[in-house]
């Protein structure tokens, strides 16, 4: 199914001629999940802490884009679903760079990522772009080194029943 630089898809969430769905070349993926408990300082006492249990998920993607079309694909799951599969594009810097200045964060065309398993089961994420660079190397230069940093707005949900147990914690 997915290659294994290839685990890493994302769909603009749209449908027929307006559907973007990528796989994307990733050199790694940084998994983030930031709170901030609340420190409150009592004169001659020990501080008290206060932990509302606030989390902030973020993930940031090391990709690798071509500079020209490739024209490569592969076969991967439709989102929502691991057994109906779907065609994802490997995009060029054009194309990402249009993916992310066109594509907010939107209740009704969600951002979908999904994290692909050698076992043919996924993660799936829910996000928001906060941040994408790219940078051009003397010694690549038919790819870009790039990054994205998205913002994860739903707990993670695939197909593996792990996945689907939790029921605390942010939704």
């Amino acid at each position: 199914m997915a290659q294994q630089e290839l685990m890493c898809l994302i769909w603009n969430g749209q449908n027929g001629s307006s559907a973007r769905r990528y796989a994307l070349k990733t050199l790694s993926i940084a998994h983030q999940i930031g709170k901030s408990p609340i420190q409150i300082a009592i004169p001659s006492e020990n501080p008290r802490l206060l932990d509302l249990n606030m989390v902030r998920p973020t993930m940031t993607l090391s990709l690798l884009l071509d500079k020209t079309i490739t024209g490569q694909t592969i076969t991967g799951p439709s989102k929502g679903t691991g057994s109906n599969l779907t065609v994802y594009k490997v995009p060029t810097k054009q194309d990402i760079e249009t993916f992310v200045s066109d594509n907010p964060y939107d209740e009704s065309q969600k951002l979908t990522l999904m994290l692909v398993q050698e076992d043919n089961k996924y993660e799936q994420y829910e996000f928001a772009i906060q941040q994408f660079t790219m940078n051009l190397m003397p010694s690549k230069e038919d790819r870009y080194d790039s990054t994205m940093v998205i913002l994860v707005t739903k707990r993670r949900t695939g197909e593996s029943d792990d996945y689907n147990q939790a029921t605390t914690g942010w939704s």
